[in-house]
């Protein structure tokens, strides 16, 4: 390779003298109380975290507890309860409610439905909008059992998160 213009410079060392290097300093006071902020911080996220798990496990309690005989303690009729608790009274068409039961296919979330329904836990009537298609909404039954589940959980949390 030919360089016009240009010296090579990589055969010989650089002379330039940098800065002095100071010689090894103990650890200070302000990076040992750094270091005692970062473990009581991660202490706290631990404590937290922990705390946080043990007010879910209380919720996966409380769920099996109100559930567990019916066969309906499964997380996946959890999912449809919590989201038709959280529409309040307004129904669902029965299509709607299919797709609130996530993770599982279109053939299993109609059973779990179809299931509920036989249960007394869902109330199903006619649309009165679309002759073809049906309603469905929490009844008393689950409602009932779904407060007792929340009121256990929200005990646990509030213990653990607060009022806020």
């Amino acid at each position: 390779m030919v360089l016009t213009g240009m010296k090579n410079t990589a055969s010989a060392p650089k002379s330039t003298p940098g800065p002095a290097k100071s010689p090894a300093r103990p650890a200070s006071a302000p990076r040992a109380a750094s270091a005692a902020q970062a473990a009581s911080a991660a202490e706290r996220q631990k404590t937290t975290r922990t705390r946080f798990l043990l007010a879910l496990r209380e919720l996966d309690d409380a769920w099996v507890a109100a559930f567990f005989q019916t066969g309906f303690s499964d997380v996946y009729f959890s999912r449809l309860f919590t989201e038709l608790w959280l529409r309040s009274d307004t129904a669902v068409t029965k299509t709607d409610a299919y797709g609130l039961v996530t993770g599982l296919s279109m053939q299993t979330a109609m059973k779990y439905v179809r299931r509920a329904i036989e249960e007394g836990y869902l109330e199903e009537f006619d649309n009165p909008h679309d002759g073809r298609s049906r309603l469905l909404r929490m009844s008393p039954l689950l409602r009932e059992r779904f407060a007792q589940v929340i009121d256990r959980a929200n005990e646990a949390f509030t213990a653990v998160l607060g009022d806020r």
